[in-house]
């Protein structure tokens, strides 16, 4: 197992004016699990806990009970095991020296983890290569001015000095442009087909089900739902969304349509000499097209256009988390 997580429990004490104070539960007895080589997501809204999780597994902070493993290691009796394992980017604006060059920063915390001068120059180069920096010939300017999209690429650098095997990355595209977001999704992709174990944060629900292989759903420091994408909106009954663009017989045809499908949210627009029906119907691909073609031929109507549409890892979000903002 990558990462195993059992039970986790994380509160703060937060004040509240001069007297009063508040505890906050942040983790509320998480437990789930990564297997090696997968790319796991751990989605929720602002507040559900998904950075102290982070920051759990890669020892920054102790949990109050539970346990945490990261390749068997336990992140609070074995951290240092955890540390030799593991590449960590949280936020990608910070822990560089902004008068330093890339290329410097790295070379300055290679040797920090104990890598020799000459080793520490040449993995330095590595990594700004994988990642796109060297050859933008951004590897000798100042910190100080590189783009955000150049940041994440230099936090992520950093994140792979020592070849972790398990790598935790905090919203790692927050912010980016096109070309950058695109860059680190397939150097993520590429990272775990090498075998390596990723857990990764993120809003983006689109760049999310691209690259994660499995989800985790957290909301007001619980796990709320796991599994993978397609498990997943299968699993909370998601509806198709239906839109069919008819010359006539709209309504008649909604309503035999309703006698064949669990329907919902349906409505009928009138555009003119065409109308257009929306419904999203609770059942297959396959099964939403032939209930649409008998119901077409029993109320004889002439269909201009019929598109279905999958639901969406936003959607499941959406579902479980109730609309709350990421």
């Amino acid at each position: 197992m990558g990462i195993d997580v059992r039970d986790v429990k994380k509160s703060y004490v937060s004040k509240e004016g001069f007297r009063k104070r508040r505890v906050i539960e942040a983790l509320k007895g998480v437990t789930f699990s990564v297997a090696r080589g997968e790319v796991h997501a751990l989605l929720g809204p602002n507040g559900a806990g998904k950075t102290t999780l982070v920051k759990i597994l890669a020892t920054l902070l102790l949990p109050d009970s539970g346990s945490a493993y990261v390749e068997g290691f336990d992140v609070v009796s074995q951290a240092n095991e955890v540390r030799k394992i593991i590449g960590v980017a949280l936020d990608v604006s910070k822990g560089f020296y902004s008068s330093l060059t890339g290329f410097e920063n790295l070379v300055f915390y290679a040797l920090l983890k104990g890598f020799s001068y000459s080793d520490a120059r040449r993995r330095a180069r590595e990594v700004l290569e994988l990642v796109g920096l060297w050859d933008m010939e951004a590897h000798n300017r100042p910190y100080y001015t590189y783009s955000l999209g150049m940041r994440a690429r230099l936090s992520i650098a950093k994140a792979l000095l020592t070849d972790p095997r398990v790598l935790l990355l905090d919203e790692p595209t927050l912010g980016l442009d096109v070309e950058s977001s695109r860059m680190v999704r397939k150097l993520i992709v590429d990272l775990a087909k090498e075998g390596r174990t990723i857990l990764v944060t993120g809003h983006n629900m689109y760049e999310i089900e691209q690259i994660a292989t499995s989800i985790s759903i957290i909301n007001a420091g619980r796990i709320v739902a796991s599994g993978k994408p397609q498990e997943l909106k299968q699993r909370l009954g998601l509806l198709h969304k239906v839109s069919i663009r008819v010359s006539n017989n709209a309504r008649q045809l909604l309503d035999e349509i309703a006698k064949k499908l669990s329907i919902a949210s349906t409505a009928v627009e009138d555009l003119g000499d065409v109308q257009r029906i929306t419904m999203y119907a609770k059942a297959g691909r396959e099964e939403i097209v032939q209930a649409i073609l008998e119901a077409v031929n029993t109320v004889g109507a002439r269909i201009l256009d019929l598109a279905v549409e999958e639901p969406t890892l936003e959607d499941a979000y959406l579902a479980v988390v109730g609309g709350k903002s990421a």
